[in-house]
């Protein structure tokens, strides 16, 4: 792993010089509006015959133009008469060349040990003179990781093994109204923003996480507009990329790239140490079968391995809360418990429609319909790839389910409970990828796609840049995923990736191979359709995208 780069994750260097630069015109303009405190006209005692007398002081009226020696141009006289000086001291491409020489994009090396280069190079310094745009945007400061375990009250975390950035884009369904109706993630991030000595020393302000857009007069997330923003990309057009693209759904994540997630237990009860496998925990580990049943029965998991068997089955987890462009998903072969025999067995009673998994951590929010347990094929998850589960993967038992988001893969099962409910409320709880960006009202991040073998921003060098080899996946839980489109030119043109006779019930893995025509920054846009269960095209309403620069 490469050396982690000391670069404040925070306003750099240059944005603070230029920061005071500001502060101090705006200070020199109050004074010459009248804004300052009246310079003293008493004599002074200093005893020094040799200082200079103080200037006179300008009527409050009067008026100083605080540039005129900056900008080289004659200070006295209209303007207009003045043109014949300008051919010996203004510049046009020399300007911007020293601008952008003094306004060079930063890097850092991330925690996976590429180098970033967040923002692009472009001719003039535009990004960071005018845009602002290495200190704009919540990981121009901190990770989100970080972030949320610096919060004052507790938060559940999510880890991603795949080296993509972690964003808020993962904090959108949580803190939707769709979710649960309350704290909504503006109202949580102005609060603790707005409040705080640290963004405040920094300078923060609403234009550090907003982009204020003048065709509509609103304020939008700076992260959902900064690559329509920026200048220094080198577009392609799809004739002109011929990218290499190809996919499957049998691609398995390795170990290192499975994405953890914690319970609800008390941090310190947590069994995070996959190289301590406790056996006995397996062995002695107890589920109920109750409820609505009519053969209630206590079991350990060897029991319920001897009476139910095993079975194998390649099976994706994408959580609930996977938002645009992230991580949180992963494909594994599972083995395990069949669900529709443990159903069998129990024999729910007349009417009851419903079991429900529960977590030892009490984690009782993942009821789903008997029919869509048996039918999406739920298993008792107690292996992962021929191995023991992990315990950072809900040792020693989970559930996995097809056609479902990981938020009914409910971990260290304690309980299978049946259930009874009204047929109106049957699906409440079976999460489909389905919460609204309350920004748009729409659904936020189905179908979804994300690059998974580099983190947006990466510097490709040597073999690495050419050709550039991308991997990600496209995914809408329940619905196939009907084709997916790629873009080098912000989506003026675009290559397609069909997929006929797609599964719902695996992803599905891309692969795409790029030679890019010269060194630069380039975008690529993803966009993502899927097919709806009444057959119509189902459009994420966010592209992902992803910046990379090679040498």
């Amino acid at each position: 792993m490469r050396k982690q780069a000391r670069k404040q994750r925070g306003f750099s260097r240059k944005a603070r010089l230029g920061a005071l630069t500001l502060a101090c015109a705006l200070a020199l303009g109050c004074a010459a509006w009248g804004c300052a405190p009246a310079a003293s006209t008493a004599p002074t005692d200093s005893g020094d015959e040799g200082a200079a007398e103080a200037p006179a002081v300008e009527p409050s009226d009067g008026y100083s133009d605080q540039l005129a020696s900056a900008s080289g141009y004659p200070t006295e006289g209209r303007f207009v008469d003045g043109v014949t000086a300008l051919p010996d001291f203004y510049q046009n491409s020399e300007k911007n060349a020293a601008n952008a020489e003094a306004n060079q994009p930063e890097r850092y090396t991330d925690r996976n040990g590429f180098t970033v280069q967040p923002v692009p190079a472009d001719a003039r310094g535009f990004n960071a003179t005018y845009l602002n745009a290495e200190n704009r945007g919540c990981t121009s400061c901190h990770t989100m990781e970080n972030a949320i375990m610096s919060l004052p009250t507790y938060h559940r975390l999510i880890f991603f093994g795949y080296p993509t950035e972690q964003t808020f884009a993962n904090c959108i369904a949580c803190h939707s109204e769709t979710y649960q109706g309350t704290n909504y993630l503006g109202e949580a991030v102005h609060s603790t923003h707005m409040g705080s000595a640290m963004f405040e020393s920094q300078g923060g302000n609403c234009f550090s996480c907003h982009y204020n857009d003048v065709k509509t007069s609103t304020l939008k997330r700076w992260d959902d507009a900064k690559y329509n923003l920026y200048q220094g990309f080198t577009d392609v057009t799809a004739e002109e990329a011929q990218a290499s693209v190809s996919y499957d759904q049998t691609t398995i994540t390795p170990a290192e790239n499975r994405f953890f997630k914690t319970v609800k237990d008390e941090p310190a009860e947590w069994l995070v140490d996959d190289a301590n496998v406790d056996p006995s925990i397996y062995e002695n580990w107890t589920v109920s079968i109750d409820g609505d049943c009519e053969n209630p029965v206590t079991m350990t998991l060897p029991e319920m391995v001897e009476q139910f068997g095993t079975v194998k089955q390649v099976m994706k987890m994408d959580c609930t809360i996977n938002g645009v462009g992230q991580a949180t998903i992963m494909q594994s072969e599972v083995e395990g418990i069949p669900l529709s025999k443990v159903i069998e067995f129990a024999k729910p009673k007349a009417g009851a429609n419903i079991v429900s998994p529960i977590g030892s951590d009490g984690y009782d929010y993942a009821q789903m319909p008997i029919d869509w347990v048996v039918d999406n094929d739920a298993i008792l998850v107690t292996k992962m790839d021929g191995e023991v589960l992990p315990n950072t993967q809900g040792y020693p038992c989970m559930v996995w389910v097809y056609n479902t988001s990981g938020g009914n893969f409910v971990k260290r099962i304690s309980n299978l409970t049946f259930m009874t409910q009204p047929e109106d409320a049957l699906m409440s709880q079976v999460y489909l990828g389905e919460f609204a960006d309350d920004c748009t009202g729409e659904v936020y991040s189905k179908p979804n796609s994300a690059v998974l073998n580099y983190p947006t921003g990466v510097v490709l060098t040597g073999d690495e840049a050419s050709p550039v080899h991308l991997e990600g996946f496209a995914d809408a839980f329940n619905e196939p995923i009907k084709k997916i489109e790629f873009s080098f030119d912000h989506g003026a043109t675009w290559q397609t990736l069909d997929t006929p006779n797609n599964d719902s019930k695996y992803w599905t893995y891309w692969r795409l191979d790029f030679t890019p025509p010269e060194p630069g920054s380039y975008l690529l846009n993803i966009r993502t359709t899927s097919i709806a269960p009444d057959g119509t095209d189902h459009v994420c309403q966010y592209d992902t995208q992803f910046m990379f620069t090679v040498e």
